[in-house]
């Protein structure tokens, strides 16, 4: 099978769960031999946190382009006739305008059509609307972003439309006590909260995680979202400075694992997801999830997680004391270690690869 992969993300952001999921599906397609793979590979990456973890280097095509300082990552692709009847995945809605390429288009989220306004949603929204209507195939990374594609983009829903679920990686694992006074971690064992992910969004609500914390009298931990804003320094200073907080950045796998592992639990306050990746990665890790109750989070978690219906600092500190009780926390980590089996970046491959096949098989039975 003939497989072109546009790399575009890697010079759109330098972390986040599109680069989590591009950089999981890239690798196992690079190291399996059915294959005849070709890259979109933008000159001028960002310094996208997976740069240094790939090599193209005798695993297929590499095509450069330098679209990105204009237009570039907006404009469908003319490629040549780099391989005939060729499945062409992009890692951020771009399409092939080549005929002889069948595009597939995995959706992830919707956030800027539910969350922002003004010409940035516009244009957004134009992109990815264009793709999907174009595309062959299209995945949904859970049936809440199926439901979001089909409420804001209808004409869709005579496409080809395959839900994929997001894995997890294997380097999130349960560690040994032992292994905390190896790590770095300026908080006593099992005493801080932790929050992973971005800040900036206000959906994503971490003003929450600070505040419940506060109010349970626990440190917080947060990883990734780049450099405090001064707006942010002065939240924690009011909130947490004689409780204690942490910022960690650009932090690799296995520290984020060794903080998930001795955390008391994760915080994810967040109203909307897609899928949302750190709480099955902090399930792998034995670390309970509270969470709030909307979109994809009920679906990925389920009953293995404390979630809470109201998107207040009080209702998550409620919910963060029910975990005070030792059985009640054994029971959601044994739960959470039940439902991660439902993920894995294998199980995401098989399956893409599988589509990648239908969608194939679909087009020339026609033909």
């Amino acid at each position: 099978m003939n497989v072109i992969l546009d790399n575009v993300i890697f010079s759109l952001q330098q972390s986040g769960g599109i680069s989590v999921y591009w950089y999981h599906l890239l690798n196992r397609l690079k190291e399996n031999k059915n294959f005849e793979l070709s890259y979109i590979e933008e000159s001028a990456r960002s310094k996208n946190i997976f740069n240094d973890k790939i090599s193209f280097e005798g695993s297929g095509t590499l095509i450069e382009t330098n679209s990105i300082p204009v237009f570039g990552r907006y404009l469908n692709l003319q490629l040549p006739n780099l391989n005939e009847e060729s499945i062409f995945h992009s890692s951020y809605y771009r399409v092939s305008k080549n005929p002889n390429h069948l595009n597939i288009t995995t959706i992830h989220d919707f956030t800027y059509e539910n969350f922002s306004s003004g010409l940035k949603r516009l244009v957004h929204s134009y992109q990815k609307k264009k793709a999907i209507l174009k595309s062959d195939g299209i995945i949904c990374i859970s049936e809440n972003t199926k439901a979001d594609l089909l409420k804001f983009i209808p004409e869709a829903a005579n496409k080809n439309i395959k839900v994929i679920y997001n894995g997890v990686g294997q380097t999130f694992c349960k560690l040994p006590v032992e292994e905390f006074e190896k790590n770095d971690i300026p908080f006593q064992c099992f005493s801080y909260t932790i929050y992973v992910g971005d800040r900036s969004s206000s959906y994503k609500n971490f003003k929450i995680a600070v505040k419940s914390s506060k109010l349970v009298n626990r440190p917080l931990i947060f990883v990734g979202g780049g450099e405090l804003t001064s707006k942010e320094s002065a939240l924690l200073n009011k909130e947490l400075k004689d409780i204690g907080y942490r910022h960690y950045n650009n932090i690799n796998a296995e520290q984020l694992n060794a903080l998930y592992n001795f955390a008391f639990c994760l915080l994810y306050p967040s109203i909307y997801e897609g899928f949302g990746i750190p709480p099955v990665e902090a399930q792998r890790a034995g670390c309970p999830v509270v969470a709030y109750s909307a979109s994809s989070i009920p679906e990925v978690v389920g009953d293995s997680g404390v979630l809470v219906k109201d998107d207040s600092a009080k209702a998550f500190a409620k919910a963060m004391r029910r975990l005070n009780d030792v059985s009640f926390r054994k029971d959601m980590i044994a739960k959470g270690d039940k439902n991660v089996k439902r993920y894995s970046w294998e199980r995401t491959f098989d399956e893409t690869i599988a589509f990648y096949k239908e969608v194939l098989e679909k087009k020339y039975a026609i033909l």
